[in-house]
């Protein structure tokens, strides 16, 4: 678990609180916000391939907040589900995706190569670190962290919108999910080595 995770995101979810017990109370269906999510993030990433940076930020962000969101919502209604879980894991994978094509599509049309390489290699890394979660648990290792997980990735992302840095923070995605993967990995093998000991 990251530093972000562990110790910034309960007070985050505790400020949720309110906008949680209202979806909740409302009776708004956890996998409708997934979708919600999504749908914004997709907005979002459109607006960041038309240079429109102060939208961009803020749909990105909402859509972000909103995956967030749906799982609080899930338990609030009691209400989680293997199925909830699957759709949500899946829908974030499209989400990760969607603004990295974009800055892929923007520096192919600027004959910016080293561009189009770091948004792949974002997206590379990004689904890298989710599949080694996904596969450690298949062998039954549970809880394996990593420093540089999904919530840093938006972060760091977001940051490099609002302040015009997208290559510099496509950079330190790509370094930050690959070393995760790395962590992920060796970790792993730990884990195994001690199972068959």
């Amino acid at each position: 678990m990251s530093f972000i995770t562990r110790e910034i995101k309960p007070y985050f979810e505790r400020s949720l609180s309110p906008l949680v017990s209202y979806l909740s109370d409302k009776k708004v269906h956890p996998n409708y916000i997934t979708f919600a999510g999504l749908i914004l993030i997709l907005a979002g990433s459109v607006a960041l391939y038309y240079r429109m940076t102060v939208p961009a930020f803020v749909l990105l962000a909402v859509g972000s907040l909103l995956d967030a969101v749906d799982g609080a919502v899930a338990r609030k209604m009691g209400i989680e589900s293997d199925f909830g879980a699957f759709l949500d894991s899946t829908v974030d994978r499209f989400s990760d995706a969607l603004p990295f094509m974009a800055t892929a599509l923007i520096y192919s049309q600027e004959g910016y190569p080293e561009g189009v390489i770091l948004s792949f290699t974002s997206m590379l890394g990004s689904f890298t670190v989710s599949y080694t979660r996904a596969r450690a648990e298949s062998v039954g290792i549970y809880g394996i962290g990593g420093f540089f997980e999904r919530t840093e990735r938006w972060i760091v992302l977001l940051i490099g919108i609002i302040a015009d840095l997208i290559p510099l923070a496509l950079l330190i995605i790509t370094l930050g999910a690959l070393g995760t993967s790395l962590q992920r990995i060796l970790e792993v093998r730990r884990a195994l080595r001690r199972r068959y000991l």
